[in-house]
């Protein structure tokens, strides 16, 4: 009864119509229903307040996807959460990880979907992110080994590794803009440093498939030579890119040493 009347979509209406049918059709005891039905405003309120929460961290979450798809879709948006809410509603403990519960569930709807704009879910998961990566935990200690080509490396748990279709990095901030992005590809990696400022980092497509690898745990050898097959060279030829993108990731403190 608790989840339907903070949840639903038609509870509202249905408590407003008649608070004790809506109380008692959901297995509610009959006193416990009578208590209900003599604070009918109480309810209400626990419902605003769930809801109230739940909009607020999804709008500071995700500001220019709201705003993008509710205007170009009549308030899409507004009312796919509505949806998510009714049908699905939040599975986690935090209020933090509801945007990205919600996005999970969203995005296959809008890709398949001709109206929505084709950047749109880019753009959810690029405003996401930063989020996720500042609440991302810090890294347990361990005792670091050298880097080698025989060796995983022990990566930043807060990294996000991106691969976008459109260039969602280049949109204004302002919420009221309107304009669609460039054509993509992006591959983009979104780290924090100590001082917990969020930062990212634009890679080349060979350096992005190398990221792949060591973030799936490879060897840092395995994952070289992965990459290059997939982009038609050797290690050989690229034994000067990767260590500058060794070093640059050392520099940002994300690789953090080698297992």
């Amino acid at each position: 009864m608790i989840v339907d009347a903070c949840l639903g979509e038609a509870a509202r209406e249905e408590m407003g119509a008649d608070l004790r049918v809506f109380v008692e059709s959901r297995g509610v005891a009959r006193e416990d229903a009578d208590a209900i039905a003599a604070a009918p405003a109480r309810l209400a309120v626990y419902r605003s307040l769930v809801q109230n929460g739940i909009r607020t961290i999804v709008g500071r979450v995700l500001p220019r996807t709201r705003a993008r798809l509710n205007a170009a879709c009549g308030g899409r948006f507004d009312a796919d959460l509505a949806r998510f809410l009714d049908l699905v509603g939040p599975r986690t403990h935090y209020l933090r990880d509801v945007p990205h519960e919600l996005t999970a569930w969203a995005i296959p709807q809008w890709r398949a979907d001709p109206t929505v704009p084709a950047y749109l879910p880019d753009l959810a998961v690029y405003e996401g992110t930063p989020f996720a990566v500042a609440s991302a935990p810090d890294d347990a200690p361990f005792t670091p080994a050298g880097v080698a080509l025989d060796r995983p490396l022990h990566l930043s748990s807060s990294i996000r590794l991106l691969h976008l279709s459109w260039r969602v990095d280049e949109l204004p901030e302002d919420v009221d803009a309107n304009g669609a992005p460039a054509a993509g590809p992006a591959h983009l990696l979104a780290y924090r440093q100590a001082d917990h400022g969020v930062h990212w980092l634009e890679l080349t497509p060979l350096a992005a498939s190398i990221a792949d690898g060591l973030v799936t745990g490879r060897n840092l050898g395995d994952a070289v030579e992965a990459a290059c097959r997939d982009h038609g060279t050797i290690p050989s030829a690229v034994t000067s890119d990767v260590a500058r993108l060794l070093a640059d990731l050392a520099d940002r403190e994300i690789l953090l040493g080698a297992r």
